[in-house]
């Protein structure tokens, strides 16, 4: 049941295929894909060097019948960290690729000439991309729907790929998106242009069918009179706006401030938006939560514009953090990355760092090739996204990403860019201390879907607390602000992060999102059922921390990364809150380090440096990469690295 390894070389045209069953202890899907990675790709082989691996994988209960299975998942080696990337989006792309005879494809080597990869019926075929060559992610679809049918599922590139934008993303049934690490680079520089799964005729079988029936009809019931559930049916995450506000947990000015005034608000009303904008929300293949919004701008310079896919994070990187209170807007710049093939998250980063260090006078107009960057300048941050995807100008330095474009400019614009082992922070730390927790030690380097725990700015009952509390055994769980019992919290969601992504599951559908919702032993009970894979609970655990170790290693091995690169930016420490629930707080610096100690000590990690001890790599069946702890980095090491002079202080 582990399923079938498409092998593609690029370079040599050559395409094999192999059992993933030797695989077997890696559960599936993310583990699976990740230990390929450790043991393909060595430390001396560079993102873009065409021995770099492209790897996608599909989990075991991709294609099935059971809520949110709709993921596809991608892992490579980074050209943002230089460590290990794992990404994963929604979509029909995962049950297509299943159907189509395939769990896992492996792309090494580098096309010639740009080509897309065609998959049907248990064969791969490469194929010439010249027709669609400098198209973006919508002309470049239309083209493959029109040559393979509309029942496709596609996994593309755009103009920012091809130009090896370095973060640039992955666009996957058109709406969906692979962002950060760089994946749609990896892809250019491979001179890939799309995968096509075309599985229309395929199915899924599962070990025990009557069981897993009486599973799934077991966990929809749990969405039965579910409040949160049905905020996220009528908003999509949208809804997430009033707890965010609560906790003071709006970027404004690029984290000048945490808070947003009352008009701010009323512009981003969840009801409002809807009533103005959404269309109706839609769903990942086989999902009932729906938690993307189909919109359409009425009016206004953006009018007649209809996209899939604005979340919460359109509102945070297009509106507060820019100073605009717009939703259209929003919309525009949301869409307008996700066809040109950039991640918003990043590119929101970049322009409010980019506002922010001009309006100080640390990065002049004539350096930004006459764009007026001022906070509030819709036109000029549009034009700004354009330049990046192309390499034009300004936007080629930039298209490199805050930390490596600030060693170009003025030596004080470093300590204002916001980011994680040279990934673009989009999460917020000082108000949200587990989370933040979470997003800063994430091996990709700034994510929160791989450790940080939503649960700190959630809103619960008295039933719904006593659940946590009994479930996480840790009394601060709905404290944002409080550090202990964060390492334990953030452990926990690591663990059930890896776990849906060993299964193709969307965390939304899991307790990551909700307390009630598909946990550990939910998800055991879905392997054996499934895969007749029979691990307990706690053996489940045991192996996702495998896999975490895994990518602790991989990122020791390939650049270098300590605990030195699991720490905030110095700016945390040093400015407090302006104004809001949260005022005049910043992180404490004393009350930080003791848990990252403990963190790390709960992790079987050594406290000076991070790393795993050879007892931990041990006891999760790592031993063989015990040599690898002695052995010093061999890849080019902290490339994004560079000094953080604090402003006024040298």
């Amino acid at each position: 049941m582990m399923g079938t390894i498409l092998r593609v070389n690029l370079s040599t045209g050559h395409i094999s295929t192999e059992s993933a069953e030797p695989y077997r202890e890696w559960i599936g899907g993310l583990g699976v894909a990740e230990k390929l990675l450790y043991d393909e790709v060595k430390p001396w082989v560079t993102p873009y060097d065409p021995a770099n691996r492209f790897i996608v994988c599909t989990g075991a209960l991709s294609g099935t019948f059971c809520p949110g299975t709709g993921r596809i998942m991608t892992v490579t080696k980074s050209p943002v960290t230089m460590g290990i990337a794992s990404g994963n989006a929604g979509g029909s792309f995962g049950a297509n690729l299943r159907y189509a005879g395939y769990e896992y494809i492996v792309v090494e080597g580098r096309s010639v000439r740009p080509v897309y990869l065609y998959i049907k019926d248990g064969k791969a075929e490469i194929k010439s991309a010249d027709a669609v060559t400098g198209y973006d992610v919508d002309r470049s679809v239309d083209w493959l729907e029109e040559t393979h049918g509309t029942e496709i599922s596609t996994m593309c590139i755009g103009t920012a790929g091809e130009q090896v934008v370095r973060f640039a993303c992955v666009t996957v049934d058109r709406h969906r998106i692979i962002g950060k690490c760089g994946f749609g680079a990896v892809m250019g520089s491979k001179n890939l242009k799309a995968i096509v799964a075309d599985g229309s005729e395929g199915s899924v079988s599962v070990d025990d069918v009557m069981g897993f029936k009486r599973k799934v009809d077991e966990i929809y019931g749990r969405f039965d009179g579910n409040e949160a559930y049905k905020n996220l049916m009528s908003y999509g995450t949208l809804c997430c706006v009033p707890s965010k506000y609560r906790v003071g947990g709006f970027s404004y000015r690029h984290g000048q401030d945490l808070h947003i005034s009352k008009d701010m608000l009323d512009a981003y009303d969840p009801a409002g938006i809807c009533g103005k904008y959404t269309l109706r929300q839609t769903s990942c293949r086989g999902c009932l939560v729906g938690c993307q919004n189909r919109h359409r701008i009425p009016d206004g310079p953006y009018a007649g514009l209809e996209m899939e896919g604005t979340p919460f994070n359109s509102i945070l990187n297009f509106g507060t953090k820019l100073d605009i209170a717009d939703y259209g807007f929003c919309i525009q710049a949301t869409w307008l990355c996700n066809n040109l093939g950039m991640d918003m998250d990043v590119i929101a980063e970049i322009l409010g760092w980019v506002m922010e260090c001009y309006e100080k006078g640390l990065i002049t107009l004539e350096q930004l090739d006459g764009l007026e960057l001022h906070f509030g300048n819709q036109e000029a941050a549009l034009t700004l996204i354009k330049k990046i995807a192309g390499r034009e100008g300004v936007g080629s330095i930039l298209a490199e990403g805050v930390a490596r474009a600030s060693t170009i400019f003025s030596g004080e614009t470093s300590y204002y860019g916001m980011h994680v082992k040279g990934n673009e922070l989009f999460e917020l730390v000082r108000p949200l201390i587990g989370y933040g927790l979470g997003a800063l030690t994430s091996t990709r380097g700034g994510s929160h879907v791989l450790g940080s725990p939503v649960c700190e700015a959630g809103i619960f009952n008295e039933e719904e607390k006593e659940a946590a509390l009994r479930k996480f055994k840790v009394h601060t769980f709905n404290d944002p602000l409080a550090y202990e019992g964060k390492p334990e919290l953030v452990m926990y969601y690591e663990d059930i992060s890896r776990a849906c992504g060993c299964l193709g599951l969307c965390l939304m559908v899991s307790d990551w999102q909700q307390i009630q919702m598909m946990d550990m032993e939910d998800l055991s009970d879905f392997l054996r059922l499934a895969a007749g894979m029979e691990l307990t609970p706690e053996e489940f655990k045991i192996r996702m921390q495998a896999i975490l170790n895994l990518e602790k290693m991989f990122n020791f091995c390939h650049a270098g990364y300590t605990r030195e690169d699991d720490r905030p930016r110095e700016r945390l420490f040093r400015e407090p809150v302006k104004s809001g629930p949260v005022k005049g707080r910043a992180l404490e610096r004393e009350k930080w380090e003791k848990m990252m100690d403990h963190y790390y000590e709960i992790h079987g990690w050594d406290r000076e440096t991070g790393l795993p001890t050879a007892k931990t790599l041990t006891d999760c069946g790592l031993a063989e990469l015990i040599p690898d702890l002695r052995r010093p980095a061999q890849a080019p090491g902290r490339a994004y690295c560079q000094e953080e002079p604090v402003p006024g202080e040298g």
